[in-house]
This record gives C-alpha cells, structure tokens and sequence, in this order.
C-alpha cells in the first residue's frame, strides 16, 4: 500500500514538473495579453477551444505540457487560451471567425492577425506550423496580401497553398491549387514540390498516365521506392477488381485489361513484388483457362498471405477456381481438395466461413 502510495506520488510529481516545464498559458484578458506583448517585444499566441473538443484537450495535455514545447513558445510569444463558448471567449470568437476547434492564432500587438493554425499535431509537426508564422514571407497574412496584388509566382502559390490547408482553410487552398495547376508545365510536374498533385491519381486518369510518361524522370526527382509504392498500390487495386462479382468470367474484358498492364510495366521497366506479379500471372491463367497454372498460382499465393483472414487476394484465389475446366480430365483435383483444407484451416472457428467457401470446391468433389 505505501509503495502504491509512493508510486502515485512520484508520478504526480512528475506530471506537475512537466505542466511547469511546458507552455506558460497565463490568465489574461485579451487587451492585456496585447499590451504586454507589446512592452515585452513578443507576439500573442492564442488557443481557441472548447470544453468538449477532444483534439483541444491532446493538445493541452500532451502537447504544451512538454518542455521542448515551453522552450519554443515561452520566450517569442504571450501565451492565452480561452473556450470560445464562454466569457470573453464568446465575443473573441465572433472577432476572429472561429469555426473550428482547435484554432491557434499569431497575433500581433496591435491586435491584427499574422498567422493561423487550425487543428492539432504532434509537437514536432506543429512547432513547424507555427515556424512558418513567424517567418513574414510565409505567414498567412503576408501571404494573402501577397494575392491580393497579384503576381504571385509558382513557388509562392505552393507556399500559400500548404498555409491556408494548415489553417484550415480548405475552400480557399482549393482555389489556390486549382490555379497553381493551371500553370504548371511538365517541366514542373516532375518536380518532388509538385509530386502531391499526382500521388493520389489512380490508374486510367490523367495524372497516372502521366507517371506512366515520365517514369524516368520522377523516379529520379522523387525516388524509387516511393513511386514505387504508387505503382503497387495502383495496380493492387486494379487487379483486386478484375472479379467485381462472384462468377465474373468477362474473359475478353480481363484480357484487355492485363495486356494494358503487361504493356505499361514493359514500358517503364517496372518490375513489382512477387505477390502483385502472381496475382497477375493468376489472372493471365484465368484468361487462357490454364488449369496447371491457376492450380500453382493459388498454392504460390497463400504461401504469400501475411495474415490468414478473408481478403482481396483469397477472395481472388478462389474466384479464379472458377476459370479451372474439368471437361478433359486433366485437373488435378486433389491439389485443388488441398488448397480446399488449407484454407479451411484459416476459418476451423467460424461456421458460418466455412459455408462460405463450400460453393467454390464442390464441383470438384
């Protein structure tokens, strides 16, 4: 009992230096946070929250508790906090637009706005948010003048877009992004600063092709491994949808798709991971209704399944039994029968799977 005592003693102690060691919130009204700011030479930092705000909470228990955080903000700014639902809080949010919670704000001392955070992060990454507040060139409100005057260059445009999205101003970084598009060229798509525009452009659009045609160029600007990555995940979910439907057997619509694939790998010298290349051998079995090869796919597949539960390459495996053609007789039904226990043997507690999977053995039995 006194060790448990002594335990929550040491914690409690720890917890409170650490509280100590953060950031100083100090209880001040607005125009006072302002005027000492001014006498001090610093800024206003300004926490917008409220009492029922999860993320406004992690920040101030796990964020500016933390002595790297109090070293950083205690002695550039004039720390104030206030729920935006209370008190002198009601009417400082009506002033500063305050829509969502967190918003931290950079404030000057003559009370006008230079910077504006919305939303929380790990302290590292929001230590560099707020980096960018400090600095007049890509502060939010030099930012905006800047596009107020017009003739803002590419990389400007960037900037302000990064800002707005860290502001929280979605709409607004949206209309940025869509002009900052509209001027660039190839030249500049290629470039690691624009790689964001194409990461998410899935295959068959604009963007995609695009990767496809300068392939060469990204991988050196942006990185094998991480165009990589895009290319796995692009085709993984290409060849997962090859059998949209139980009994998809659209034999000429998946021939067409895979020689699309076979060409663009050709074409750019990709070679994928083993498992994204046996499910498009798997596939290529299933077009040509090679029943050998659909057999030493599957076996070769759930040799590769990290995890024993229903997913898009078992639930592939099993639709390409489908493909498999008895009339002959030169099936070899019992690797099929075995493949059958094997993944049985993933499901052995749940009834209700194993009568899932029945339908794709039976005619073999």
């Amino acid at each position: 009992m006194k060790f448990m005592v002594l335990l929550f003693v040491i914690m409690s102690l720890g917890i409170i230096t650490n509280a100590q060691d953060g950031v100083k919130f100090e209880d001040l009204t607005f125009e006072q946070a302002l005027a000492k700011a001014k006498v001090e030479n610093k800024l206003v930092f300004m926490d917008c929250y409220t009492s029922w705000c999860g993320p406004c909470k992690r920040m101030l228990n796990t964020v500016f508790v933390q002595k790297e955080a109090g070293d950083f903000f205690n002695p550039r700014f004039v720390n104030v906090k206030y729920d935006m639902e209370k008190d002198e809080g009601i009417e400082l949010a009506k002033r500063f637009n305050v829509k969502s919670f967190p918003t931290f704000f950079i404030i000057r001392p003559d009370g006008s706005i230079q910077h504006k955070i919305g939303g929380a992060g790990s302290l590292k990454a929001f230590l560099g948010w707020v980096e960018k507040g400090l600095h007049e060139e890509t502060s939010l409100d030099f930012l905006n003048k800047q596009y107020e005057k017009g003739g803002m260059n590419k990389k400007q445009m960037l900037e302000y877009h990064r800002v707005l999205l860290c502001a929280g101003e979605r709409e607004n970084a949206k209309v940025i992004l869509d002009k900052l598009r509209s001027q660039l060229n190839d030249d500049d798509r290629v470039k690691a600063d624009y790689w964001f525009l194409l990461e998410g452009q899935p295959h068959g659009s604009e963007g995609f092709n695009f990767v496809i045609t300068n392939y060469a160029k990204l991988k050196k600007n942006i990185g094998e491994e991480k165009l990589s990555d895009y290319l796995s995940e692009n085709y993984n979910k290409v060849l997962n949808n090859v059998f949209k439907e139980e009994g998809n057997n659209d034999v000429k619509a998946i021939k067409n798709l895979l020689d699309q694939v076979s060409k663009e790998w050709s074409l750019i010298g990709w070679k994928p991971d083993t498992r994204l290349q046996n499910k498009l051998n798997l596939l290529k079995a299933c077009v040509s209704r090679n029943a050998e090869q659909i057999i030493s796919c599957i076996e070769f597949g759930l040799d590769k399944q990290k995890v024993s539960k229903w997913n898009f390459d078992l639930w592939m495996m099993l639709s390409a039994l489908e493909f498999v053609d008895l009339e002959g007789g030169k099936v070899d039904k019992a690797r099929i029968l075995a493949i059958e226990t094997r993944i049985q043997g993933y499901f052995a507690n749940s009834a209700s799977m194993q009568n899932r999977l029945a339908p794709y053995f039976k005619r073999f039995k």
